[in-house]
């Protein structure tokens, strides 16, 4: 297509001042079309480059799970899914940060992971364990600047943040203090942590300038954090409503949790910090199994759930290792940010 003005004259197109003749373009680009493709037997068209590119190394394409020199910060550190996941950081060579309000419970957790070490004859990593109150947002900043001390001054640049709880209470009966109480530790806890994190990594990261677009000016490189990986446990509930149990201070603040991550997401793609949920579903810890194995009102909610599970069971703590490690792994999900994996058996299906 080409423009003219009233006058007549072509003021764009091909045919403008210094552009080549069309017709000569034409006939250069078919040779160039003809020379560079070709018919196989099959009557398929193929480029004429050849079909077997140069072999690439499995280090690669397939990816590394390791994560050998990097300080990892577990909250909620002394449950039953954080003591699972945690054996499976330092089996990767994760040094681990457990963090908790129940100190004695943590002590416990730090010991069982060293016999853990040792049964297994896995490298020694440094572990450390620390009292913080997530939802108090000083204690969060003075935990965060405080860690690298305990792991030779490195910077924890990955999360996996379990911390909370949840409260079965008819919604018109909430005491509003107990329920702002669990959004504060559930959610805003989650955001405090992050933002402490976040932080962190870039007030401590080593500034260069750059080249800035505008001559004569100067500009300052984004700071980047590629290996930085935020892994918070949500939950199906912050998607469907759980029955027969009434939990809705749980559910809003899963729900908030979920969509949190997308924003920080969005907002920290420029630093190369990747943000994600592991949603899971009913999970039979330990202390799952004690309180359902108490009463026949127990057992009877845990038929009342698994009859709604199209697996028909619990998951199992170990059985989310395999989504933590894939969302925490540079090579494994480097494309995986602002992500809610559910881990539920299916129940959010129906």
């Amino acid at each position: 297509m080409t423009r003219q003005s009233r006058q007549g004259s072509i003021i764009e197109g091909p045919r403008s001042v210094g552009a080549p003749n069309p017709a000569v373009v034409n006939a250069a680009m078919a040779e160039e079309l003809e020379a560079e493709t070709r018919i196989g037997p099959d009557g398929i068209v193929r480029s004429a480059t050849p079909d077997t590119p140069s072999i690439p190394l499995v280090k690669d394409i397939v990816p590394t799970y390791r994560l050998d020199g990097h300080v990892t910060i577990v909250t909620g550190g002394s449950g039953g899914l954080a003591h699972t996941l945690s054996q499976a950081l330092v089996a990767q060579g994760s040094q681990v940060a457990l963090v908790d309000l129940a100190v004695e419970k943590l002590a416990r957790v730090e010991r069982e992971l060293r016999e853990f070490i040792k049964v297994n004859k896995l490298t020694p990593v440094n572990i450390s364990t620390w009292e913080c109150d997530i939802s108090d947002p000083q204690e969060v900043e003075e935990l965060i600047n405080s860690i690298p001390r305990d792991h030779d001054g490195l910077i924890p640049d990955k999360l996996v943040h379990t911390a909370g709880y949840c409260q079965n209470v008819a919604a018109h009966e909430y005491n509003s203090r107990k329920a702002e109480h669990l959004v504060k530790v559930n959610l805003m806890g989650s955001l405090y942590i992050c933002q402490a994190m976040t932080r962190q990594l870039i007030e401590r990261s080593k500034r260069r300038r750059s080249i800035a677009t505008l001559q004569g000016s100067i500009g300052e490189a984004v700071p980047q954090f590629p290996n930085a990986s935020f892994v918070l446990i949500g939950s199906m509930s912050g998607l469907i409503v759980n029955t027969p149990q009434p939990q809705v201070a749980y559910n809003m603040a899963k729900a908030g949790v979920i969509h949190m991550v997308k924003s920080l997401a969005c907002e920290w793609a420029r630093y190369g910090i990747r943000v994600n949920a592991i949603s899971p579903g009913y999970i039979a810890t330990p202390l799952t199994k004690q309180v359902i194995g108490a009463s026949p009102e127990g057992l009877a909610l845990q038929e009342q759930w698994t009859s709604r599970i199209p697996m028909e069971r619990m998951a199992e703590p170990k059985e989310f290792v395999g989504a933590m490690l894939y969302l925490l792994s540079r090579s494994a999900s480097s494309y995986t940010t602002g992500e809610n994996l559910v881990v539920d058996g299916g129940y959010t299906n129906f």
